[in-house]
């Protein structure tokens, strides 16, 4: 199937210290919080990310093709009483 490279950027807030990526279970390699992953065209897709740091420390995440964003979190946070965030997205490749 044709694929197309979707490129990631993540962004943090507060005192974030570790975060993963992982396009269903193929995992997104970052580099200073910018990374890429080739994704099957008109195939669905669910973006994962966990995160460590202090209660309120949030992220953000970006994935375009091109100038086209195709998947987006605007802010995923850590809950009060924890040290851990996490979640999920779905998205397709058009």
């Amino acid at each position: 199937m044709a694929t197309k490279r979707v490129d990631f950027t993540v962004t943090t807030k507060g005192g974030v210290t570790a975060y993963i990526l992982h396009v269903g279970l193929v995992p997104v390699l970052l580099t200073g919080g910018k990374g890429h992953l080739e994704v099957e065209i008109g195939t669905p897709q669910l973006l994962v990310w966990q995160f460590a740091g202090m209660p309120g420390d949030s992220l953000s995440i970006t994935g375009q093709v091109g100038e086209q964003t195709v998947v987006q979190v605007t802010s995923s946070t850590i809950p009060p009483g924890s040290i851990h965030g996490a979640g999920f997205e779905k998205f397709t490749v058009k």
